[in-house]
C-alpha cells in the first residue's frame, strides 16, 4: 500500500458541506475575489463559511422563545451533503441516490427522484461510509437564470445493474422540478490530461468535496477508499452542456494518494479561472522546489489550478509542508483540512490577499494566497509562509471566518482536546493581527467551553454584516464518530475571557461526519445520519418585522440612543415591550401601548445603551402580540475612557513536545480602552523560549488596534520549562507566563503482530484481541485505524478511533472476531499509524473456515485419515508468515 493511501481512507469518513446561501427573492451571496457561480459549499468563493445577510439569526433573535425547531421529515437514504436552499427549495441528496426538493418552510416534499442504484463500498472492502454510498458531495446551483435553475452533483453506482465495476455519474437537474438537463447525466471517465497512462477507475474514487461552478464548468474532486489501490487524486471538469473538459491527477502513473477530500469542503476559488484544492497523503518531491514551479508528484500540498484556454487544468503554484514527508509516514493528512480564503480585510498591503490552512497534524498556517511558498524555501529548508502556529490538534474540517470586530477565524479539531481517553478536540478561535513588524498574524485567544467529538462539523457564521453583536458561530457538535447525541449549536462569535459563549443547542439525533448546518433565509438546516432533515428558525407566520438595532461604541459613564422599529406584517397588536438586557433602556414607543397596528404599520420604540461594563453587549427588544413574542436585537460597546492593555491569552502553555520538535503560539496586546497606550519596553524570555515580531519601544496602539507577538518552545533536552514575556506599558505592567515540557518521542507497538484464529467451522465464531502500546515518552495521536472490512469473515466489535491520543505507558486492547462464511483460508489486516516514531502497523489476521474441522469420518490412522483441507488451508494461512521470517532473518 502507498503511503498517500491515508486521505483516500477519510475521504468516506468526511462528509462535511458548508453552509449555504438562502433561496429565493431575499437571496444574497457575498462577492468575493473569484468567478465562482451559484451556491454551493461553504457561502462564497472564499469558502470562509460566512453568510453576511442573516440578521434574523442575531443571538437575540436565537435566545428568544420563538426560535426553534420548525420541521423534521425522513428522507430516503443518508445526508451526507450540506442542504442548499435555491429558487424556492431546499435541495436535499441522500447515500441512497435519492434527490429531493423540500419547502424550506415546512419540509414537504415538493419534488423527490430516484437515480441509480447505489454503490455497495464492502465491494472494495471499505467501511467509513456504509451500508451504501451515492451522493456524498455537496452540490453546487446555478441560478444565474432564474427561469432555469440548475443543480449539478455525482451519483456513484454501477456500471450495469447492482454489481460489478463502478460507474460516477455527474447530474444536472431542474431545481426544483428536479428534470434532468439535456446532455446528462454525464459518465465521469477517461485518461488524465497531464499525467502519462494514467486512466480515471471509478470503483476506487470517491466524488466526497463539494462541486465548484467557474464559468460554465462543474469541477469535481476525488480521492479513495480505504487505502484500497489503485486511486489517485483528480480534478474533473464537466461543460454545462455536457461534456468533460478537464481530467488532472494529482500524481503520476508510478503513484498511488494526493487525495482530494477535505472533509467535504469545496475547491475555493479567488480569481476568474483558478481555484485551490488540498491534498493528502501522496509522493512529494525532495525540497526545495519553488511554487511557481509545481511537480508532478503532489501529496501533502495546496495546489493552485488554472483552467488553461483549451479548458484543462495547469498546476501554476503550490505549497507543501516542509516536514510532507514525515506527515507521509504519520498518515497525517495535509488535505485532511479544506482550503479557506479570508476576505481582504485580514491582509496588508505586502499580503493583500491570504488563505489559512490546517491538517492532522494540528498546526495552522497563514498562507499568501498570491505566493503560496512552495516545498522546502523557507530559512534553513523551512517554510516560506506567513505564519506558522500550533500544533493545537488535529483538523478534520474546514475553517470559517468572520471579519467583524478586528477578525476573526475558527478551527474545529478532533484530538488534542481536555483528555486522553477517545477522540477529542475543540472548537478553537484565532483572532487576526498584525506584529510589531506589520505582518499578518492569527492568534489563538479562545475556544468553546466543553470538548468536540470527532466527526463534528465545520462551522458556519451568519451576522448582519460586520455589525458588532449581530453574528453567531454554528455548528453540528458530535460526542464520537458515531454521530449518536449529535446537536446543533449557535456560539457568540466574539469570545469573552478566553471562552466562547454557548448561545443556544438543540439535539438533531444522528449527525453526519463533518456535515455542517446549511443557512438561508433566517433559517438553519441540517441533514442527519439516520435520514432526517431538519429546519430550525422563528415561526413562520410571525406578526412583526423587526429591524436590529446597533447603539455603537459608548464609553462607561455615557449614553447613546436610538429607534428600534417593528413592522407589522398583517393587522395585529402589541401589547407590551421588554428589554432582555437592563444595558438597554425602553421608552415611550410610538403609538403607545397597547397598540392596534394595521398591516404596513410601523411602531417605533426609542432605546437608550448605557453600558454598565466594557465590551460586546447584547440584548433583544421583545414585543408581546396575539401570537406570541416577536423579538428583534439590540447591541453596542461599552469602553473605558483611559487606555486598558488586554493580553490574549493571559498564560501560554505550549503544553508537550518531543526533544527536537517546536511548538508555536502568539499573544495579542490590544488597547480595548478609549486613550492612546504606548508600550515602553518588551522583555522577552530565554531559551527554549523565544519570542518575535515586537513592536520597538514607543510603539503606540491606538484606541482598538492591537499587536499579535509570535512565540514558541524549542527544547533540545528532556525537562519541564517555565518563563515570562514581561510588558511595560502607560496602561501598567503584564507578566505573561510560559510553560513548556520536554520528553522523548512516543512511539506505538502491537503485541501480538498478528492473529492467527486457526480453523473455525463455518458460521461459527472465534475472538481474539492485541494490545496498542504506547512506549515512548510523549503522548501520541492516532492518525490512521483502519479494522478489517473485507467481508472474509473477520470483524471488529470496537475501534481505536482515529484522532484518539494515547500517553506514554497506555495501551489499549482491540478484539477482532472472525466467523468464516465459507470453508476456505482467509486473511485481512488492520492497520494504524500515529505521529510518533513506529511508522505503519499492520496486524495481520487469519484464519480458515471449515465444515469439519475436526477431521471426523476418518476411517484410519495414516495421512488419509486427514481431510486434505486440514492440511493445506492451515499450510497456506501461514506462508505470508513463514516469508516475512525469512525476510527477516535472510534466509
Amino acid at each position: 500500500m502507498s503511503r498517500s493511501g491515508w486521505t483516500a481512507c477519510l475521504v468516506v469518513l468526511s462528509a462535511c458541506g458548508s453552509a449555504v446561501p438562502g433561496g429565493g427573492p431575499s437571496l444574497v451571496r457575498l462577492a468575493s475575489r473569484g468567478a465562482a457561480v451559484g451556491i454551493g459549499s461553504s457561502g462564497d468563493d472564499l469558502r470562509t463559511g460566512w453568510y453576511p445577510t442573516e440578521p434574523a439569526l442575531s443571538p437575540a433573535s436565537v435566545s428568544a422563545p420563538d426560535f426553534g425547531q420548525l420541521f423534521s421529515v425522513s428522507v430516503d437514504g443518508q445526508v451526507w451533503a450540506q442542504p442548499l436552499l435555491a429558487n424556492g427549495a431546499l435541495l436535499v441528496v441522500t447515500e441512497t441516490n435519492h434527490v429531493y426538493a423540500l419547502d424550506p418552510a415546512t419540509g414537504v416534499a415538493l419534488y423527490q427522484r430516484a437515480l441509480e442504484p447505489p454503490w455497495n463500498p464492502a465491494d472494495v472492502g471499505c467501511g467509513d461510509l456504509v451500508p451504501t454510498i451515492g451522493i456524498t458531495g455537496t452540490p453546487v446551483i446555478d441560478d444565474r437564470d432564474p427561469q432555469n435553475v440548475t443543480a449539478y452533483f455525482t451519483t456513484k453506482t454501477y456500471a450495469t445493474g447492482t454489481s460489478g465495476p463502478a460507474a460516477i455519474f455527474m447530474h444536472a437537474v431542474d431545481v426544483p422540478t428536479l428534470a434532468e438537463r439535456p446532455g446528462f447525466p454525464v459518465q465521469i471517465q477517461g485518461t488524465s490530461d497531464n499525467q502519462t497512462n494514467v486512466s480515471f477507475d471509478a470503483t476506487h474514487e470517491l466524488q466526497r468535496p463539494g462541486l465548484l461552478m467557474l464559468g460554465n464548468t462543474v469541477y469535481a474532486s476525488f480521492a479513495g477508499h480505504c487505502d484500497v489501490a489503485p486511486w489517485k487524486g483528480w480534478v474533473v471538469g464537466v461543460k454545462s452542456s455536457g461534456a468533460i473538459t478537464a481530467m488532472w491527477a494529482a500524481e503520476d502513473q508510478f503513484n498511488d494518494g494526493g487525495g482530494i477530500w477535505q472533509s467535504g469542503g469545496a475547491p475555493m476559488s479567488d480569481g476568474p479561472g483558478t481555484f485551490i484544492v488540498a491534498t493528502g497523503n501522496g509522493e512529494v518531491p525532495p525540497a526545495p522546489i519553488p511554487g511557481n514551479t509545481p511537480p508532478n508528484i503532489l501529496g501533502q500540498a495546496w495546489v493552485r489550478l488554472h483552467v488553461q484556454g483549451n479548458g484543462k487544468l495547469l498546476a501554476t503554484d503550490f505549497f507543501m509542508p516542509y516536514d510532507a514527508e514525515a506527515l507521509n509516514v504519520w498518515d497525517a493528512d495535509f488535505g485532511s483540512g479544506g482550503p479557506m480564503g479570508l476576505p481582504d480585510s485580514f491582509g496588508t498591503p505586502a499580503h493583500p490577499h491570504l488563505g489559512v490552512a490546517a491538517g492532522k497534524q494540528g498546526y495552522v498556517y497563514l498562507l499568501d494566497r498570491d505566493d503560496l511558498g512552495g516545498l522546502g524555501t523557507g530559512p534553513g529548508g523551512g517554510d516560506r509562509v506567513v505564519q506558522r502556529i500550533g500544533p493545537y490538534g488535529g483538523v478534520w474540517s474546514r475553517p470559517a471566518a468572520w471579519p467583524g470586530s478586528g477578525g476573526w477565524v475558527y478551527y474545529p479539531t478532533a484530538s488534542g482536546g481536555t483528555t486522553s481517553e477517545g477522540s477529542t478536540g475543540m472548537l478553537n478561535v484565532f483572532a487576526a493581527g498584525h506584529d510589531g513588524q506589520g505582518m499578518p498574524t492569527l492568534s489563538l485567544v479562545a475556544m468553546a467551553p466543553d470538548a468536540f467529538g470527532f466527526g463534528s462539523s465545520a462551522p458556519v457564521v451568519t451576522s448582519d454584516g460586520t455589525t458588532d453583536g449581530s453574528a453567531l458561530v454554528w455548528v453540528v457538535w458530535m460526542p464520537d464518530g458515531s454521530g449518536a447525541g449529535a446537536q446543533l449549536r449557535a456560539y457568540d462569535a466574539v469570545p469573552e475571557s478566553g471562552t466562547l459563549n454557548l448561545r443556544w443547542s438543540a439535539p438533531i439525533g444522528t449527525g453526519s461526519k463533518f456535515n455542517p448546518p446549511g443557512i438561508g433565509d433566517g433559517r438553519v438546516y441540517v441533514g442527519t445520519r439516520d435520514a432526517k432533515v431538519i429546519g430550525f428558525g422563528a415561526p413562520v407566520n410571525q406578526p412583526l418585522a423587526g429591524t436590529p438595532l446597533n447603539l455603537g461604541t459608548v464609553q462607561l459613564g455615557s449614553s447613546s440612543s436610538g429607534t428600534a422599529v417593528f413592522t407589522a406584517r398583517r393587522d395585529t397588536s402589541v401589547s407590551a415591550l421588554t428589554s432582555t438586557n437592563p444595558d438597554f433602556a425602553l421608552g415611550t414607543p410610538s403609538p403607545p401601548l397597547p397598540a392596534t397596528l394595521a398591516s404596513g404599520q410601523t411602531l417605533s420604540v426609542p432605546v437608550t445603551f448605557t453600558p454598565s461594563k466594557a465590551g460586546i453587549r447584547a440584548g433583544a427588544l421583545v414585543a408581546q402580540t396575539p401570537d406570541g413574542p416577536v423579538s428583534t436585537s439590540l447591541s453596542g460597546i461599552g469602553q473605558h475612557p483611559e487606555p486598558v492593555l488586554s493580553v490574549s491569552p493571559t498564560t501560554v502553555s505550549f503544553g508537550g513536545t518531543s526533544v527536537g520538535q517546536v511548538l508555536n503560539g502568539t499573544v495579542t496586546l490590544s488597547n480595548v480602552g478609549g486613550g492612546d497606550l504606548v508600550i515602553n519596553g518588551i522583555l522577552s524570555p530565554a531559551a527554549p523560549f523565544a519570542a518575535t515580531g515586537l513592536p520597538g519601544p514607543g510603539s503606540t496602539l491606538s484606541p482598538g488596534k492591537s499587536v499579535t507577538l509570535s512565540l514558541s518552545f524549542s527544547p533540545t533536552q528532556v525537562g519541564n520549562f517555565v518563563d515570562n514575556l514581561h510588558l511595560d506599558t502607560t496602561a501598567g505592567p503584564a507578566d505573561i507566563p510560559m510553560s513548556g515540557t520536554a520528553a522523548l518521542p512516543g512511539n506505538l507497538v502491537v503485541t501480538p503482530p498478528g492473529l492467527d484464529f486457526g480453523t473455525v467451522r463455518v458460521q461459527q465464531s472465534q475472538t481474539l484481541s492485541f494490545e496498542v502500546k504506547n512506549t515512548g515518552g510523549t503522548r501520541v495521536t492516532v492518525t490512521k485505524s483502519k479494522p478489517p472490512a473485507s467481508n472474509v469473515g473477520f470483524t471488529a466489535p470496537g475501534n481505536l478511533n482515529e484522532g484518539t491520543t494515547m500517553d506514554p505507558g497506555e495501551s489499549k486492547t482491540l478484539q477482532v472476531t472472525f466467523t468464516p462464511a465459507v470453508a476456505g483460508p482467509a486473511s485481512d489486516k488492520w492497520t494504524i499509524n500515529a505521529d510518533g516514531q513506529q511508522g505503519l502497523l499492520t496486524v495481520a489476521l487469519s484464519g480458515v473456515g471449515a465444515t469439519d474441522p475436526s477431521g471426523l469420518g476418518a476411517k484410519d490412522g495414516g495421512c488419509s485419515s486427514v481431510p486434505v483441507g486440514t492440511l493445506v488451508w492451515p499450510l497456506l494461512a501461514a506462508l505470508p508468515w513463514i516469508a516475512r521470517r525469512r525476510r527477516r532473518h535472510g534466509d
